[in-house]
């Protein structure tokens, strides 16, 4: 190795200044040495190297011989050093077992982090709207909680009644919040067969499924109709455990206005 790396690495590692190191490796190499010698080969100004010895004797790496005149020499590098490599030994598995505790708790916090986040999707037309629906129904495994106007509960009979028993036969529980009138009390007396139907208000024009409090999705049906198509439809769909919880305990709510405004929302950002 050449001296200007070992000199600037005594510096970085020991914090010696650069007349410190370039004395200290220029004793090793020349053996023991007078005060006049060490400044020539070492480049260190006669001025300063008396000084310069001086700290390398109180930093243990340097000893001075009691001749005439006085001679220098250097501590073995395995004995002079070998308490600081003791020390940065110790501090390196500190440091490994504080990257470890840190790494355990950024994991707890990440994992946290992933549920907060969730995922967000923006759905504009009934039939990406619907298409969004049958896939969420696909992957129900325990509940399914409904809430809809008296045409959305038609259009929800219409697209996914053999989904509907599919889900009944795998034990799902599902549960329908709707206004019961004139124009779906058919097919909500036929659904109470396999069905929790809760007859209650719902803010115009609303369609709300939430699947297992995992995933939901919330549209505006416009127009507020049980046809198959319509680009005027927008929903946001939402994969979070965390604001299914909140949706799921909005949704048992006996005016649940706040999902109103919720729609209003979403179509502000459309």
């Amino acid at each position: 190795m050449s001296s200007d790396f070992l000199w600037q690495r005594l510096c970085e590692y020991l914090g010696l200044s650069e007349y410190e190191a370039k004395t200290y490796i220029s004793l090793i190499r020349e053996g023991p040495s007078t005060a006049r010698r060490l400044s020539m080969i070492s480049n260190v100004p006669r001025t300063k190297i008396y000084g310069t010895l001086k700290k390398l004797i109180e930093r243990g790496l340097v000893v001075e011989i009691p001749e005439n005149p006085k001679r220098f020499l250097s501590v073995s590098p395995s004995n002079a050093l070998g308490s600081f490599l003791k020390t940065y030994e110790s501090k390196v598995e500190d440091l490994h077992r504080l990257v470890s505790s840190l790494e355990r708790i950024y994991s707890r916090i990440e994992s946290r982090i992933r549920v907060r986040r969730g995922e967000t999707w923006t759905l504009i037309g009934r039939r990406e709207v619907l298409d969004r629906v049958s896939n969420m129904l696909s992957r129900a495994e325990s509940t399914v909680d409904v809430m809809t106007t008296e045409n959305g509960l038609i259009l929800f009979y219409r697209v996914y009644n053999k989904t509907i028993d599919n889900l009944v036969k795998k034990g799902v529980k599902i549960r329908i919040s709707t206004p019961v009138g004139s124009r779906n009390r058919s097919i909500a007396r036929e659904l109470r067969y396999v069905c929790k139907i809760v007859e209650r208000e719902v803010p115009p024009s609303i369609f709300f499924i939430n699947v297992d409090d995992t995933e939901f999705l919330l549209a505006s049906l416009s127009p507020d109709n049980f046809a198959l198509n319509s680009d005027e439809d927008i929903a946001m769909m939402i994969r979070n455990p965390i604001l299914c919880l909140l949706m799921s305990r909005i949704f048992r709510m006996r005016k649940p206005s706040i999902l109103a405004s919720g729609l209003r929302g979403i179509r502000s950002l459309s």
